[in-house]
């Protein structure tokens, strides 16, 4: 008898449909469509487009690593990005090519809110007031 109390109690709850955790912020996808004109959006589909964003991010991240490892690498570079971007056919991201590996830094707004952000890189002025300057390019006759 008691094992078959157990039994239902199990059935009752793989009935119950629990929502999956969300790894991304649904409030960030919020602002995003916002942005984009899109002021009132139920929380059902916020949740299934956070969802989604959730897998479409993953995406990239496994065929970045993929292609990374392709190249006997351990640091993923930009160039590994963009060209899963390109693989998944998504228009690639410009303007954060480096030769050098990006270095962040964390900032935090209060507990539990840590800022990620790009480490800028310092000059010396000194240096580069006093530095010669390029010679200027040859103009194409």
């Amino acid at each position: 008898m008691a094992a078959q109390a157990t039994t239902a109690a199990a059935a009752t709850a793989a009935t119950t449909t629990e929502q999956p955790k969300l790894l991304w912020n649904p409030e960030n996808v919020r602002d995003v469509a916002e942005s984009v004109g899109i002021s009132n959006i139920s929380e059902e589909a916020l949740r299934c487009l956070t969802q989604d964003v959730e897998y479409r991010v993953g995406q990239v991240i496994i065929e970045s690593l993929r292609l990374m490892r392709a190249a006997h690498r351990t640091t993923l570079s930009v160039q590994d990005v963009n060209a899963a971007l390109r693989i998944l056919d998504v228009e690639p991201l410009y303007g954060y090519e480096s030769t050098r590996p990006l270095r962040y830094g964390e900032a935090s707004l209060g507990p539990g809110q840590p800022i990620y952000y790009l480490e800028d890189e310092e000059i010396d002025f000194e240096k580069l007031i006093n530095a010669p300057l390029p010679k200027i390019p040859a103009i194409p006759p």
